[in-house]
């Protein structure tokens, strides 16, 4: 592993909002910062809370950063920097930082009342255009947000009541076990996903859900999980390699076989096409990095693509796409335009 990503194997919270890096990434995210970021919390999991408890800290502190007096802002700042950095680099990271620094000790001082909100309120974390992100749940479940993603969740479940979460967008989820004496399954040992119109519940497995377009998919990687359609009491019960699909348009439901680890790629900025046609790669590159595209010549539409490519870097993506599909790719702002 490079030092790049080694030298925050052991970041604390207050580390990370000193970090230029860090809340640069923040203040300007794009790309390739996204993905810097998003690799740094799947290489080290244990990362996750600190780096999602720092970005609510400089949202939600930025917004009363100017109702501290200076001499409020410096106090706070000493007191909170003291035990974490040498002076040197604090005088030079006080002048750097400015109202993020001012921001973080206002929420210590102040009472943590942002995160007393979040023990009761929802948890909705969304990821943008280009952009991946790993989470952990309260119950050490792990998760990794496609693009253009959403999950919700309640960061303090009630005692006893099953684990829930809600999902728009795709996401690969490797839910922990919590019954593994074979006793009867009670409340809390479940795991229920939640979509528009199915219900997802597990116990302990790993999948990839789907709800993009006119469709929502649910592709069993590891386990057993139960399928249930809001509208129909019987459920659907998948073994490894099965997904199962439902139609919003025809309002149809149905079961296959495939290989799920080629389904759940693209959490390692991997992309799998086999015999896929460009029709099919024009919906991805729409919803994973929001371009509008366009194909004057319809009969490119058939054209099919096999084989393995890198997604972490789109532009480098596309070139791969050309080569591939033998055609051409001009990119206007956000509209993308394939000839030959």
């Amino acid at each position: 592993m490079t030092d790049q990503y080694t030298k925050y194997y052991h970041y604390t919270v207050a580390d990370f909002m000193l970090d230029e890096d860090f809340l640069l990434w923040l203040k300007q995210p794009d790309g390739t910062r996204n993905a810097f970021w998003n690799t740094l919390q799947m290489t080290y999991p244990h990362l996750v809370d600190k780096i999602t408890d720092a970005r609510k800290l400089a949202a939600a502190l930025q917004v009363q950063k100017e109702k501290a007096s200076d001499a409020a802002k410096d106090r706070i700042w000493n007191a909170v920097t003291s035990s974490v950095t040498p002076a040197a680099k604090l005088r030079s990271m006080k002048r750097a930082l400015g109202w993020m620094a001012a921001a973080a000790v206002l929420l210590i001082v102040g009472g943590l009342f942002v995160f007393q909100y979040h023990r009761t309120k929802e948890v909705l974390i969304k990821t943008a255009y280009g952009e991946k992100r790993a989470v952990t749940l309260p119950d050490g479940s792990q998760v990794v947000l496609n693009a253009n993603s959403e999950i919700r969740y309640k960061p303090r479940p009630k005692k006893n009541a099953p684990r829930e979460v809600w999902v728009n967008g795709e996401a690969w989820f490797d839910v922990v076990h919590r019954n593994k004496s074979g006793t009867p399954v009670t409340a809390a040992d479940r795991f229920i996903v939640h979509l528009q119109n199915m219900q997802v519940e597990v116990l302990g497995t790993t999948f990839t859900i789907n709800t993009r377009r006119n469709q929502e998919q649910v592709v069993l990687e590891t386990g057993k999980v139960k399928v249930q359609l809001k509208t129909r009491p019987a459920a659907v019960y998948l073994q490894p390699g099965e997904f199962i699909r439902f139609n919003k348009d025809s309002k149809t439901l149905s079961k296959a076989t495939t290989n799920p680890v080629d389904c759940s790629l693209w959490k390692e900025n991997r992309l799998k096409f086999n015999n896929t046609p460009l029709s099919e790669v024009i919906r991805l590159i729409e919803d994973n990095y929001g371009y509008k595209v366009n194909v004057p010549d319809s009969s490119l539409l058939t054209r099919t693509l096999g084989g393995t490519i890198s997604s972490e870097d789109h532009q480098i993506l596309f070139k791969a796409l050309e080569n591939m599909l033998d055609v051409k790719i001009t990119i206007t702002n956000q509209t993308i335009t394939i000839s030959k």
